[in-house]
Order: structure tokens, then C-alpha cells, then sequence
């Protein structure tokens, strides 16, 4: 709904939406459209018939994908995370849920809580947005958005490609 009580994040990730249409890359999840009207904002996104990477490793048995597997999985989500770094988008939520098979080809989709590097933000832009297991320490402490956390998050995604665990399973709730 364009009345949000969050306008400023509805706008924020329009903004990195309409920068995502403009962006074409093979492993980013394509935004073929985003419809606005005076109540609604829609997007529209390629249909990733596959499944998550989640979800992926567990039916593959939940114990870990062998190298081979792990490896190229990665590689599709580093080149798409050096698309959008170059681009100056920070994904910040990079997670096994966020990455979708598509036609047997892994794309990164999820932007709610991307960060436009090109705009200047005031306040902290990390407080508040973590997933367990996968989000950078500085995402806990509030800090201004960086590539880095996107890379600390993606070495997470690796270690849970090759075992089936993150640091969650062991986080008592």
C-alpha cells in the first residue's frame, strides 16, 4: 500500500527496484515491471520455477552439497552479488531463502532491504534487518551499509552449501 506507516522505505525500495530494472544481469532475478498507483504498489518479477537454495539442500539430505555442486552454486551468487556491488546495491539479506533456481540457474532475488550506495542515507541503515546465521556483526551494531556485510553473508551461504548448518543451530531461542 503506498500509505505505508513507512513511506520512506516503501520509496527507498522503489528506488532500488527501478535500478534493478535497469540492471541486467544473468544471476539477479530480472524486475520485468512495477506498477504504482495511488493505493498499491506492485512488482513483478521473473518466476523462479526451482525452488530456494534452502530447501534445495535439504531435500538433497540436509548433511551438505558435494564441492562440485557448492561451487558453482557460489559462483552464480558471487557474480550476481559483483553486478549489483558494482551497481552500488547492497543486498543485506543474503540467505539461502534469497537465492532461486530458475531454469537450473541460481539468481539472487529479495531486495526489500537493499541500500543504494549512490544515496545519502542520515540515519543507520542496518539496525533492526538480521537473519541469524547469515547477517554481518555490524548489521547487530547499526552501522552504515557495506559491501563487506553482503561478502560475510555469502561466506555463511558457502558453509551452509557444504555442511547443511549455520550459526543458527545453535542459537537457543
Amino acid at each position: 500500500r503506498t500509505s505505508s506507516a513507512d513511506k520512506i522505505a516503501l520509496e527507498r525500495e522503489m528506488r532500488i527496484y527501478e535500478k534493478l530494472m535497469r540492471l541486467k544481469t544473468r544471476h539477479v532475478l530480472d524486475v520485468l515491471d512495477f506498477i504504482r498507483d495511488d493505493q498499491y504498489v506492485a512488482l513483478v518479477t521473473e518466476f523462479a520455477d526451482g525452488g530456494d537454495l534452502q530447501d534445495y539442500v535439504e531435500d538433497d539430505g540436509g548433511k551438505g552439497l558435494d564441492v562440485e555442486t557448492a561451487q558453482s552454486i557460489g559462483l552464480q551468487v558471487a557474480d550476481a552479488l559483483k553486478a549489483l556491488h558494482d551497481n552500488d546495491i547492497i543486498h543485506r539479506d543474503l540467505k539461502p531463502q534469497n537465492v532461486l533456481c530458475k531454469a537450473g540457474e541460481w539468481k539472487l532475488g529479495d531486495f526489500g532491504i537493499s541500500k543504494n550506495l549512490s544515496r545519502l542515507v542520515t540515519q543507520k541503515t542496518f539496525q533492526g534487518y538480521v537473519t541469524l546465521g547469515y547477517a554481518a556483526p555490524e548489521q547487530f551494531e547499526g552501522v552504515e551499509a557495506r559491501p563487506s556485510a553482503d561478502v560475510y553473508s555469502f561466506g555463511k551461504v558457502l558453509v551452509f552449501m557444504l555442511t547443511g548448518q549455520t550459526d543458527a543451530d545453535y542459537v537457543r531461542y
